[in-house]
């Protein structure tokens, strides 16, 4: 969905180049966690659980990767390291349109998405991630899988036209910031709910996914700005180089 979104929110002539390989972005979207799920190394680049070693709103941290343009500490890397992986990703599908390596473009395109999507899934910035901190357990995938399965077909979503993004890092900041705010919203739907239903209660989920809903979706709209942003700037920083011969499939 959040791929789909993002091609639409493209600007010409960008738009009608990634039209072409819509079908191949929408199909591979979930590759990195089928990496993830035979590498370990791969399964800290989705997610960013920095209130385990910063307090909100994380004045140090920002200072580190936004200020200071630092790489990740030991810590940080064991928390996770999704924002720096965005970064890497967008300047690699630069470099990709620069020396017009359409194949390799379509893959980091596809992990520079990915990892952005998942920032931007509130969950997946607090080390409370699962609900295990709180008696919630199950929480990530009633809220990712089931309220996204309950919702999907009703949705319109509204995605606000990709943009040039002038400071990468401070930009990836903003964006997990936000997420992180949101993730006290899925927290409370789903003590809402509970209130009334158990958790193995069948009334629970659609309940739950009534709560939360709105937040998902204006999750899913934010990823896919995000995503048609970076897709686009790497464009940009590329020197806007003619893509006609990146033909569908290539």
């Amino acid at each position: 969905m959040i791929n789909a979104t993002a091609i639409s929110a493209l600007p010409e002539p960008l738009r009608s180049y990634f039209r072409p390989h819509q079908f191949y972005l929408v199909e591979h979207a979930s590759d990195p966690d089928v990496l993830a799920g035979n590498d370990r190394a791969e399964q800290i680049h989705h997610f960013a659980d920095v209130d385990a070693y910063d307090a909100y709103p994380f004045r140090a941290f920002k200072r580190q990767f936004v200020i200071e343009g630092k790489p990740p500490t030991r810590i940080e890397a064991k928390n996770g390291d999704a924002m720096w992986q965005i970064e890497v990703f967008t300047v690699r599908l630069a470099s990709d349109f620069r020396a017009r390596r359409w194949q390799d473009a379509n893959r980091d395109a596809i992990f520079a998405a990915h990892y952005a999507a998942d920032l931007t899934q509130p969950l997946h910035t607090v080390k409370n991630f699962d609900g295990q901190l709180t008696g919630q357990n199950g929480i990530h995938q009633r809220f990712e899988t089931g309220v996204v399965r309950l919702y999907a077909d009703r949705w319109r979503l509204q995605v606000s036209p990709a943009a040039l993004i002038p400071g990468l890092r401070a930009h990836i900041f903003d964006e997990f910031l936000r997420s992180y705010q949101t993730s006290s919203q899925v927290f409370a739907a789903d003590r809402k709910a509970r209130i009334r239903w158990r958790y193995n209660d069948p009334h629970f989920l659609p309940a739950f996914a009534q709560l939360a809903a709105p937040v998902a979706k204006t999750q899913i709209e934010s990823a896919g700005s995000f995503v048609g942003s970076l897709w686009y700037t790497a464009w940009v920083r590329a020197g806007k180089p003619d893509l006609s011969r990146w033909k569908a499939g290539a």
